[in-house]
This record gives structure tokens, sequence and C-alpha cells, in this order.
């Protein structure tokens, strides 16, 4: 199963492709943090039921992410920008070129 922060995350991205009950009960699980037995007792469902619930919708949102992969992308872009960020504020102006050169090919071989 996924951590519950893996959860929040991929729910950012892909969330609105799960149905909203099925949505609702990952979210009062990831984000708020709740037991299965306090989200069981305010959606009027069995402890099994949410378990089953989040289980399932984990495992399609791993399936979202290994077809579409959004949040790898956006976390590879994210590496790309801190590495650029770095550069800049304390290479020297060849080893900002050199690694802007170096990310730029990056994004290149990421983007085909």
């Amino acid at each position: 199963m996924l951590a519950k922060a893996d959860i929040s995350l991929l729910l950012d991205y892909y969330g609105s492709f799960l149905t909203e009950r099925r949505r609702e009960l990952m979210r009062m699980s990831a984000d708020e943090d709740m037991s299965l037995a306090e989200i069981a007792e305010q959606a009027g469902v069995s402890r099994q039921s949410v378990r089953d619930s989040i289980a399932k919708g984990s495992a399609e949102l791993l399936l979202f992410e290994e077809r579409l992969g959004l949040a790898s992308r956006d976390r590879q872009l994210a590496a790309v920008a801190s590495a650029l960020e770095q550069a800049a504020s304390s290479a020297s102006e060849g080893e900002l070129r050199q690694t802007v050169l170096k990310e730029a090919k990056r994004l290149r071989d990421y983007i085909r």
C-alpha cells in the first residue's frame, strides 16, 4: 500500500479520475490522517470497506501514474530547476555554462 504522502500527491494529479466517494475516503485517510475506524464511522460503512476502497484507489492511482507519469515528470523538472538555481547561485561562469548545457541536454532527453 502507498504511503499517505504518496497517496496525497497522486490524488492531486489523478483524484478526479476516481469516484467522488473513493476520492473522499482516500483524502480523509491521506490528508486528514484519519484512522480506518474514524473514516468508517463518518462514512457509515465498515472498516473493511474503507480499507478495500483505499487499496483499490491506491492501485488505480499507481496505474494512472505508470501510464501518464505526471508526478514523475514534475519531480524531474523540479530537479532540473533546482540544479540550475544552485549553479546560478554558486558556480563560476564556466561552471554555470556547463551546468546549463548539461541540464538542457537532460531536458531534451526527457522530452523525447
